[in-house]
């Protein structure tokens, strides 16, 4: 059985840190975001989707590049404001310690995705990082988790995906692996 869990939202509360570190970011170049519009809007999503409207509307690919660059960098002092969901974190414990396979599956790049998951002492449970920078097509398409499967050679029936964002949900139902939506925690 592979078990596969998105990162942001799902197994941490990163919005916090990604807003912070977007806001700050964002407020280099002379642009901002809000928390709350950070929750609504970009959460889940592509960075290369969300930045355009907030950098106004249309701009260069490579100051979009650079504002997310720039978060990547600022990411880790902000990791102290990630909340961890405990509950999940001690189900996949206990399904790794069983044998189960488990992969992470994120938009997020692999840089901050680490840095995360070292900060909470699990990124060795992991036998397989998918993130934003192995995929072609991100999120709400199944491509992360259909790699994930093909890494453990095992079928859509033999997964269980733990998502939250519409997207992460609309990729992990497409994959055809039994789903599990992370409301609260």
């Amino acid at each position: 059985m592979l078990i596969c869990v998105d990162l942001d939202g799902t197994l941490l509360d990163t919005i916090p840190a990604n807003a912070a570190s977007y806001r700050a970011a964002l407020e280099e170049q002379g642009f901002t975001v809000t928390d709350e519009y950070y929750a609504q809007y970009c959460n889940g999503g592509y960075y290369k989707q969300f930045l355009r409207p907030l950098m106004g509307g249309d701009p260069a690919p490579e100051a979009v590049e650079r504002v997310h660059d720039r978060k990547k960098e600022l990411y880790s002092s902000c990791l102290p404001m990630v909340r961890p969901n405990t509950s999940l974190l001690a189900i996949l414990q206990a399904m790794k310690a069983a044998g189960h396979d488990l992969a992470c599956v994120t938009t997020g790049s692999r840089k901050n995705a680490t840095e995360v998951l070292e900060y909470f002492h699990c990124a060795d449970w992991f036998g397989v990082f998918i993130t934003g920078e192995d995929v072609v097509r991100s999120k709400p398409d199944p491509e992360g988790y259909l790699k994930a499967m093909a890494h453990f050679g095992v079928t859509p029936a033999e997964t269980m995906i733990f998502e939250d964002s519409g997207p992460g949900l609309e990729a992990a139902r497409a994959s055809g692996a039994t789903v599990y939506k992370v409301e609260a925690f």
